[in-house]
């Protein structure tokens, strides 16, 4: 089968299964199994694979059709223009978390820091921590996960990325593991309410639950990250982490509540979709 007759009809299985991004997840497996870039792909579509790769993109390919997601499949996953490796003990990264690293990187350009101290709560694959780290050079960041084997996938990928000087790994729940103060801390909690997560995409239930289950109503992580964030957050820091659009209002009361003289600013992400709440509590502070 040649590469182009392969990219063709591995798009028309993953439409049978609904993906909305099939031909994209098509050139993904391809690629993975050649070690091609897409460039290559597009100038050997005429090029013969080998049965060896035929039976690897068809065990693939059922994998995918079984409903496991594309980057447990293929072990990576870009984020922020970086690659991360990917297991299935830790949340895939998705593109509107960016929007965290994005308000992280415009926050750090306020004032020369010496260093900045952040803290990145549930950092899972080090995603955040690590694109952070690698696009502020003075941010010192506390990457912390309840789980110690999200913390051996953040390890690999803070050495891969040549920032695990500067990104340490602490076990624990939230905030617990700090014992100074922070300028920023960064967080994708769980913000999904329990009753919701068996409805969730079959893709999605493959993730870890710890990572998805917000509790009752989606807010209990939140609540609590704020709450030990209140002691932890130097008095010109800032706090900003995802939610779900629907729990807008709510998470900013909350933040209201716990930061009452802190600015409080609902982010929205490509979309338009309400997507993190940033606490900032320098408004209005001489520094």
């Amino acid at each position: 089968m040649k590469l182009g007759e392969a990219l063709s009809s591995v798009s028309e299985q993953l439409v049978g299964i609904g993906s909305y991004d099939a031909r994209i997840e098509a050139e993904v497996i391809l690629r993975h199994v050649l070690g091609i870039d897409r460039a290559s792909m597009f100038r050997d579509l005429q090029e013969s694979l080998i049965l060896e790769q035929e039976d690897l993109v068809t065990t693939l390919v059922k994998r995918r059709l079984e409903g496991e997601p594309l980057s447990y499949i293929t072990g990576t996953r870009e984020f922020y223009s970086l690659s991360f490796e990917i297991t299935e003990d830790v949340l895939i990264p998705r593109q509107e978390t960016e929007l965290l690293v994005e308000a992280v990187i415009e926050f750090s350009k306020k004032r020369d820091w010496a260093p900045l101290n952040i803290a990145d709560v549930g950092t899972g694959s080090g995603a955040i921590a690590v694109a952070i780290a690698v696009n502020i050079p003075f941010a010192r960041v506390t990457a912390i996960d309840i789980s110690q084997k999200a913390l051996k996938v953040a390890d690999v990928n803070r050495r891969t990325h040549g920032v695990h000087d500067r990104v340490l790994l602490r076990l624990g729940n939230l905030l617990e593991p700090l014992s100074g103060e922070m300028n920023i801390i960064v967080s994708n909690p769980p913000y999904i309410p329990e009753g919701d997560i068996d409805g969730l995409q079959r893709e999605v239930l493959r993730e870890p639950r710890v990572a998805l289950d917000g509790g009752p109503d989606g807010l209990t992580v939140i609540r609590n990250l704020l709450r030990q964030s209140k002691p932890k957050l130097s008095s010109l820091g800032m706090v900003v982490f995802e939610i779900d659009p629907t729990q807008a209002r709510k998470a900013s009361q909350l933040s209201k509540k716990m930061f009452p003289d802190a600015s409080i600013t609902v982010l929205e992400d490509l979309s338009g979709k309400h997507r993190a709440v940033l606490i900032d509590t320098s408004v209005g502070t001489k520094v």
